[in-house]
């Protein structure tokens, strides 16, 4: 271990503590007495099923107990729920796709090898390509890395639902860069993985998509885009699936700025294309997620689609809900609310009723139930605006059990009838807690830096928490785009992290989900802008409680959130007195080009952006502690991350420690060697 003047320390991370240090520091025996009291402080969700239309069953703190809403009655049961499981899927590698796909009789199996695709029919193989050559090069029946984790595409190969007919996808990655990494660094001879991974400003891989004739043994090109491949549509093709009748094959087809988003029919016995859907969203990004089926939610490997169906879309401002007409192309409005609709909970076409539920009720966090037509006409709040409200339908759809609770109340269960009147009130125990104990998850509202919005944030406190004691502050934060339903204002048990004398804080910042299209679309060419301001806006708003030393602040965070925690302490170091930045970015321009452009646009539109939002560029306003730590075979956010800002900080003359994990991937630094860490920079010997 070589230690620079600049005295940036290098340490091996492991799974044990490290030099039991932190067993040895305040906090760790009132964590272990936390947690050992923390199983006498219980709350309970009220989980819950429907035994057929008139009975529910739930379980409370005193066991499981059945609501009859033909006799009014509620009686606990000798008997524990059985939960249906769902059957974990298999799952492919992370960035990767399925090597195998069978038809839906199971006599054709399709599969990758060595860059090509070869179909397996009656013990006889037969080759459908023979020029891929793999990473690096021409490859067909597998994606390119990018495409598996930045746009969730797990498949490669699909058959039609017939089994005539089978779709491949075709990647030329020449150009684009070959990164390597360090692997088998604890053996004795180690080794190098080599991945083709485009960055901003490089070149992206060319996607080309074919589909086989199992009858003719023939291939035919899809007419995926119009001319060559360029910045146009047709630079991402992602999303197939064919139509249970097998007549078409859909693919969904994006820009390389992702502004526009496409859902395409082929016809495989015309060679034709037809569009069939279109959205754009020239103010910033069109979400990637796939125009499919939310209600019956096709199979994750080769899935099959209906030809009208329900989806969610954010065309109108905010996520709602639409039907498609395949065959047709009309797309039409279903939910028109003016906040983002979270999902749908029931259908019953017999009565002509919907259940959803949209963040709308006294803050976006408290989300709320309502009933439609099926056509969205009609549609009526069935829930109180006050509470957080969770649902689920009878079968019939007559009736609804309604768990409801805020982060100061206990979960509570009420039976309504689909009008919303109450049908029964079951005294329910969800909540215990020992004598004195003072743990406790609050939200709260703040303005951001700049006045323009709420923002919203919830502390944790430890069980030793006393009226007049100030507590150093730990922020666990994310901070990265995330599309969807938002977080709920639920009855939450504090992070045991909290027992250790800390105050645990998590903000909810622009760029997140559940506050409509503008609320995400924020940070759009401002990564490490918008939303980093927001944990200051936080930050600072934790000024006015009472139990809050805001001298001593620490943050921390894996892969965004360490490139957020590392912001944070660089950008606002009045705020932030020590961060903890695991498997992070430093700088845009070494992340993967189809997620950055994504949010960030090209590297040439927006280089001030770029510059903005680099680590690299507040180097030198590092005022208090910072630890850097990263896996030797992180493939997602590479090691050169962490290298090029521990760099930027020996050249600025700052210190910091650093921390590898030695063939770990995208991981975070160990809990133990994290706390010794924030007890030591918060507790032990803070910089005044």
């Amino acid at each position: 271990m070589r230690r620079s003047l600049l005295l940036v320390g290098l340490v091996l991370s492991s799974l044990g503590i490290a030099q039991d240090r932190w067993p040895l520091m305040p906090g760790y025996k009132e964590m272990q007495a936390g947690a050992a009291s923390g199983r006498d402080w219980k709350v309970s969700q009220l989980r819950g099923q429907w035994v057929g239309n008139t009975k529910y069953r739930f379980e409370d703190l005193d066991g499981a107990k059945e609501v009859d809403l033909g006799t009014g009655e509620v009686g606990a049961l000798d008997f524990e729920l059985v939960w249906p499981e769902p059957q974990p899927q298999r799952m492919p590698e992370r960035g990767r796709q399925f090597e195998t796909v069978q038809s839906a009789d199971k006599t054709i199996t399709a599969t990758y090898r060595n860059g090509n695709v070869i179909l397996t029919r009656g013990g006889q193989e037969i080759a459908v390509t023979t020029t891929g050559k793999g990473t690096g090069g021409e490859k067909f029946g597998t994606g390119s890395w990018v495409y598996g984790e930045e746009l969730s595409q797990v498949d490669a190969m699909g058959f039609s639902p017939d089994g005539k007919w089978l779709w491949y996808y075709g990647f030329d990655e020449t150009g684009v860069p070959l990164y390597y990494i360090a692997t088998d660094q604890l053996k004795q001879i180690s080794a190098l993985d080599v991945e083709a991974y485009p960055k901003p400003g490089t070149a992206n891989p060319k996607v080309d998509l074919y589909v086989y004739s199992i009858e003719t043994g023939q291939s035919k090109k899809v007419k995926v885009r119009e001319g060559e491949f360029d910045n146009g549509l047709g630079h991402y093709v992602y999303g197939m699936s064919w139509l249970d009748d097998s007549s078409e094959l859909l693919y969904h087809r994006m820009d390389r700025r992702q502004k526009i988003r496409e859902l395409v029919a082929y016809d495989p016995v015309k060679n034709s294309v037809r569009l069939v859907d279109r959205e754009e969203n020239a103010a910033a990004w069109v979400e990637f997620a796939p125009v499919r089926d939310m209600v019956s939610r096709p199979a994750r490997q080769n899935p099959v689609s209906g030809r009208n169906f329900l989806f969610m879309s954010e065309a109108d401002g905010f996520w709602n809900v639409y039907r498609l007409d395949v065959k047709t192309g009309r797309r039409i409005q279903v939910t028109k609310h003016r906040a983002d609709v979270g999902g749908i909970l029931g259908i019953y076409p017999e009565s002509d009723t919907m259940y959803y539920t949209v963040g709308d009720g006294d803050t976006p966090y408290h989300h709320q139930v309502y009933r439609s037509k099926l056509d969205g006409t009609g549609a009526i709040r069935l829930t109180d605006p006050k509470f957080h409200n969770s649902a689920s339908a009878s079968p019939d759809g007559k009736a609804l059990a309604i768990v409801y609770q805020t982060d100061r109340e206990a979960p509570r269960l009420r039976i309504i009838d689909r009008t919303g009147k109450n049908v029964n009130n079951p005294v329910v125990k969800s909540f215990s807690a020992p004598a004195g104990d003072a743990r406790q998850v609050r939200w709260f509202s703040f303005p951001s830096l700049d006045g323009s919005v709420t923002l919203w944030g919830k502390y944790e406190l430890p069980s030793s928490y006393r009226e007049g004691q100030k507590l150093p502050i730990l922020f666990s934060v994310y901070g990265g785009p995330i599309p969807g339903r938002g977080a709920g204002m639920t009855f939450d048990k504090p992070d045991p992290v909290s027992e250790a004398g800390f105050a645990i804080v998590d903000v909810y910042v622009r760029g997140g989900n559940g506050r409509g299209r503008e609320f995400r679309n924020a940070i759009y060419r401002s990564m490490g802008i918008v939303e980093i301001d927001d944990f200051a806006a936080g930050a600072m708003a934790l000024r006015k409680m009472a139990w809050a030393d805001t001298s001593r602040v620490g943050i921390y965070g894996t892969s965004y959130g360490g490139y957020s925690s590392a912001m944070s302490v660089l950008r606002y170091p009045e705020l932030f007195h020590a961060g903890s930045a695991s498997s992070m970015v430093s700088d845009w321009r070494l992340y993967d080009s189809t997620y950055t452009e994504r949010y960030m646009d090209l590297l040439e539109e927006n280089l001030a952006g770029y510059d903005r939002g680099s680590c690299m560029t507040y180097a030198k306003d590092l005022k208090g502690w910072l630890m850097l730590y990263f896996g030797t075979l992180d493939n997602n956010t590479h090691p050169a991350n962490t290298y090029q800002l521990s760099n930027a900080l020996l050249k600025a003359g700052k210190y910091h420690e650093l921390q590898a994990g030695v063939d770990q991937g995208h991981t975070g630094l160990n809990f133990a060697r994290m706390m010794e860490f924030f007890t030591e920079r918060l507790i032990l010997n803070p910089k005044k």
